[in-house]
């Protein structure tokens, strides 16, 4: 059925307002910070590293992914700060090398 409607293999089948539909392999770099699995909103740690695995599958080279233990949905702002930073941190290194 996906080919028959020219459907890639590696693109979900999920409304265009949904992460999951923008996947591909020229996106920016990507860094997905979520809660602990069992303290997090239901299924939100799968559904972020299903969008991890899909961006690979696409051919994207820099997502991760990062489950801060311990933390929900709430309680994760502050843990994932020194993280954020640490990512733009590095990005803005490489970009001012390849200048």
């Amino acid at each position: 059925m996906r080919k028959e409607q020219g459907i890639p293999e590696e693109q979900p089948i999920i409304d265009n307002m949904a992460p999951l539909y923008h996947v591909r392999a020229d996106a920016p770099p990507m860094l997905i910070i979520t809660g602990d699995r069992e303290l997090e909103l239901l299924a939100r740690y799968e559904e972020n590293a299903y969008m991890m695995r899909m961006m690979k599958v696409a051919g994207h080279k820099k997502v991760r992914i990062y489950e801060l233990d311990g933390s929900n949905h709430g309680q994760m702002t502050y843990p994932a700060l020194p993280l954020l930073l640490r990512e733009v941190q590095a990005l803005s290194k490489e970009i001012m090398h390849k200048k």
